[in-house]
């Protein structure tokens, strides 16, 4: 795919939007790929046959679920018109994200309804400690964080620094830690640390989704959320396959409870049922201490009872300060961006299809090209 093809890239602040340049973009590739077919039905009517089907066969195996979306794009409109308006750090990274970043690439940025209903699921599980698996610019980061305390804390993963380097930058005033590595080793990392989890967000390379959800649930507590992104649309058969199994396997693993949402590219909702005593008073998982450690609490038992409700009410005052503080800091700051525009916004068309396709051919022969002059200058050294 593009984001696979092309070097992970972030413009400079200021640049003409990339968002922009692509819709101009893709029609100049639309119209080169175009022609190009035309030539090649002139000289080869077989390969010519057989890219036509290549088109076919890749839009009923990756795209049928897009282009079925047309009814739904009035939907999808109402449901961020409904919802509570972005907030100024959520606008921010979106809009910075699709200015600065090449659309090939900005595109697997999470819709704003998805990003709006995160915001919400973290508010209702109440998390200490909350983990980010496959960060990229850090928009669905955003949403966590303007859900939590300013005592709460966000641990953002990704294997790519050009994504970690951007979302730190975006997000760096907030409470939030990055971790740039593979996903796997940064977990057993932590499980060896003995780190417990409130709230997991799983949005990374769809193929390995099963090995991080495992991994990922370990350092969940008992009684833990965790939202996993692309559970309907997939932008390669591969994600596809993938998460089809996963279809499957999840709603029947005895370790948890778990419901399936239609919005945007899908969203699986996940508590951990593991661990929980259905009789058991309120408990109190500790995921970070009163002085911001979080080392060796996985093996602490949860508090209960009164100290139990402390906690919860100490975590409730501290949440309601930080959204009144929210609150101040978004007067008088103008909003538009990720409700209006964006990915998803239109679906997907044939000739968009074939501008797709065009771009990421493009982009497959300038990772090439760059991997050649890297060939030759290593040689030359």
């Amino acid at each position: 795919t593009a984001m696979t093809a092309m070097p992970a890239t972030v413009l400079e602040p200021g640049c003409v939007s990339c968002e922009n340049e692509w819709l101009v973009r893709s029609k100049d590739t639309e119209e080169a790929e175009m022609l190009r077919l035309a030539e090649v039905r002139k000289t080869n009517l077989s390969q010519f046959v057989r890219e036509i089907y290549d088109y076919a066969q890749h839009m009923n195996d990756t795209q049928r679920q897009e282009l079925a979306l047309t009814p739904d794009l009035e939907l999808r409109r109402f449901i961020i018109d409904s919802s509570t308006q972005p907030t100024p750090l959520m606008e921010k990274v979106y809009n910075q994200t699709m200015q600065r970043v090449p659309y090939e690439q900005a595109c697997y940025i999470c819709g704003p309804e998805q990003a709006m209903l995160l915001r919400t699921l973290v508010g209702l599980s109440q998390p200490r400690q909350a983990l980010d698996i496959g960060c990229f610019t850090g928009y669905a980061s955003s949403a966590i964080l303007d859900a939590l305390p300013k005592e709460s804390m966000l641990t953002c993963l990704d294997v790519e620094p050009t994504w970690t380097s951007f979302a730190s930058e975006l997000l760096g005033e907030r409470n939030v830690s990055f971790v740039t590595g593979d996903a796997l080793e940064s977990l057993a990392k932590m499980e060896a640390e003995g780190r417990l989890f409130d709230f997991v967000c799983l949005d990374a390379d769809k193929p390995m989704h099963g090995e991080y959800y495992n991994a990922s649930l370990r350092l969940l507590r008992p009684g833990g959320l965790m939202i996993m992104f692309g559970m309907i649309l997939f932008p390669t058969i591969e994600d596809q396959q993938a998460m089809e199994l996963l279809h499957g396997q999840l709603p029947n693993d005895t370790r948890v409870a778990t419901a399936q949402l239609p919005v945007g590219c899908g969203i699986q909702i996940i508590v951990k049922t593991e661990g929980v005593a259905p009789a058991s008073p309120k408990q109190y998982y500790r995921t970070m201490s009163h002085d911001g450690g979080t080392a060796q609490l996985a093996g602490k038992p949860p508090l209960s009872g009164a100290h139990a409700e402390a906690e919860l009410k100490r975590y409730r005052i501290q949440s309601e300060i930080s959204a009144i503080d929210r609150l101040i800091d978004s007067i008088g700051v103008p909003l538009g961006g990720a409700a209006s525009t964006g990915p998803g916004t239109e679906a997907l068309s044939s000739t968009g299809l074939v501008a797709l396709a065009a771009a990421r051919r493009m982009a497959e022969q300038m990772a090439a090209e760059w991997a050649a002059q890297e060939e030759l200058l290593a040689a030359q050294e």
